[in-house]
C-alpha cells in the first residue's frame, strides 16, 4: 500500500482547490440541515453541475480520446476528497454523470452518444435508475417488468422502487424482462425511457426525514423506440454489471467521516459533556474507525491504480461505513439528551436538528447498496473463503 503522492499529484490537488476557491459561493457550502436536499435545492444543484462540466471536471476520468482527462483513480479520488473538504453540492443528474454517461460513452450507440452524453453532462437531461423491484432488490435478476416487441417498437409494463429523484427525472435508465423463457440473467435488456410520457406513473415515498426522493415508477405499455435500446435486446445484465464498476466511494466518504468525527467532538464540548469518560470514549472510537476507514480506502486506491479489479472486498468497505455512521450519529443524539428527542426544524433543537437528520438517514444506510446481513455473506463466503450456510 502506498501513502504518498507523487509531485504530479499534489499539483493536481493544488489546481482542483483554486478551482474550487474561484467557482464555489461560499453559501454553497455545507447548505442546511442535512446537507443539500432536491426538494428545495434543485437550481443550485443543476446550476453546480454546468460549472463543473464547462470547468471539464465531470469527464475526469475519461480515457482522452472520449473527451475525458484520463486521470487517474489517485487523481480521481483526491478530485472527491477536495469536494467533500469544501462542502460542494452533489450534481443534480449525478446518476446519469456517474453511471449512465460512462457506460454510453463505451456502449452506447453513435446516436445515443450523440444524441445524450452531452445533455446528461451539462444537467440539461436528467437520468434516475429503474432497476430494483419490489420483490427484486438483492437479487436483482429476479425482476418481472417486462418488455414486449410490438408495431416496430418496445411497450414496457411493471414497477420499479427506490428510484431516486424520478419525480423530477426526465428519463431513466431501466432494466426489463424481453425474453421470460431465457435463464434470469440472459433474458433481459436496458431502456432509454422518456419519462414524461403517457404510461409513466412515478409516486415520491416519503421517508422518515420528511423527505420524498426516493420513488415508485409504473410503467404501463410505455413505449420506447429501438435506438433507446442499450446493447443488444437481451444484453440488460451485462450493461446493469458494467454500470456498477462505475460506481465510485474512496476518499470522499473519508472525509465526510473525518469532518463529522471533528464536528461530533465539538458537539461534545458545547454541550458540556465533553469530559465525561464515556463520551470520550465513544468520540475517540469514532475517530479511531475514521483512521482505518480511511486506511482501507488507500489501500483499494492502490490496488485501483495498480490496474486491479475492484473484488468482492468492496463489500467490507460498504459494511464497514454504513455501521461506523450509525454508530457516529447515535452518538451525536445520545449527547444532547432530551435535546436529541427533537425533530429537526425544531427551535429547541440543537444545530437545527441536523445530528437528528443525520441520525435518520444512517438507519437506512446498512440497507441500500446491499444491507448489512448481504455484505457479510459475500465477505464469509468470498474473502474469508468459508462454506455456504444451508
Amino acid at each position: 500500500m502506498d501513502l504518498s503522492y507523487t509531485a504530479e499529484e499534489e499539483a493536481f490537488r493544488r489546481e482542483v482547490q483554486e478551482w474550487l476557491a474561484a467557482n464555489l459561493p461560499e453559501e454553497w457550502r455545507y447548505r442546511g440541515v442535512g446537507g443539500y436536499r432536491e426538494e428545495r435545492d434543485q437550481d443550485i444543484q443543476r446550476e453546480w453541475q454546468r460549472r463543473l462540466h464547462r470547468g471539464g471536471w465531470l469527464q475526469l476520468g475519461w480515457p482522452r480520446e472520449r473527451g475525458g482527462r484520463g486521470a487517474t483513480p489517485v487523481m480521481q479520488a483526491i478530485y472527491a476528497e477536495e469536494m467533500a473538504k469544501a462542502g460542494a453540492p452533489p450534481i443534480l443528474g449525478r446518476l446519469g454523470v456517474t453511471l449512465l454517461a460512462p457506460l454510453l460513452s463505451v456502449y452506447g450507440s453513435e446516436w445515443q452518444q450523440r444524441t445524450y452524453l452531452d445533455r446528461i453532462l451539462s444537467g440539461d437531461l436528467i437520468f434516475c435508475q429503474g432497476f430494483s423491484e419490489p420483490n427484486a432488490g438483492s437479487d436483482l435478476a429476479g425482476l418481472q417488468s417486462r418488455a414486449e416487441r410490438r408495431d416496430g417498437h418496445w411497450v414496457l409494463s411493471g414497477q420499479k422502487t427506490w428510484s431516486s429523484g424520478a419525480h423530477y427525472a426526465d428519463r431513466s435508465f431501466l432494466l426489463a424482462r424481453t425474453d421470460p423463457s431465457a435463464p434470469p440473467h440472459r433474458g433481459i435488456g436496458m431502456f432509454l425511457v422518456d419519462m414524461h410520457q403517457p404510461g409513466v406513473e412515478v409516486r415520491p415515498i416519503v421517508q422518515m426525514t420528511g423527505s420524498g426522493e426516493f420513488c415508485e415508477i409504473f410503467l404501463s405499455e410505455a413505449r420506447v423506440e429501438d435506438r433507446d435500446l442499450v446493447g443488444g435486446p437481451t444484453d440488460g445484465w451485462r450493461m446493469a454489471m458494467a454500470t456498477f464498476g462505475f460506481e465510485r466511494g474512496g476518499l470522499a466518504n473519508a472525509a465526510r467521516f473525518e469532518r463529522a468525527v471533528s464536528a461530533l467532538a465539538d458537539l461534545a464540548r458545547d454541550r458540556g459533556v465533553g469530559a465525561d469518560p464515556l463520551v470520550r470514549q465513544r468520540v475517540a472510537q469514532a475517530r479511531i474507525e475514521s483512521h482505518v476507514f480511511r486506511v482501507n480506502d488507500l489501500r483499494s486506491l492502490t490496488r485501483a491504480q495498480q490496474g486491479q479489479v475492484p473484488g468482492p472486498e468492496a463489500s467490507l468497505t460498504k459494511l464497514f461505513w454504513s455501521e461506523m455512521d450509525k454508530r457516529l450519529q447515535e452518538t451525536a443524539v445520545a449527547i444532547q439528551g432530551m435535546y436529541g428527542a427533537l425533530a429537526p426544524g425544531s427551535p429547541w433543537a440543537v444545530e437545527e436538528g441536523r445530528w437528528q437528520y443525520g441520525w435518520y438517514w444512517a438507519q437506512a444506510e446498512t440497507i441500500y447498496a446491499g444491507s448489512s446481513e448481504i455484505q457479510r455473506n459475500i465477505i464469509a463466503e468470498r474473502v474469508l473463503g468459508l462454506p455456504r450456510g444451508r
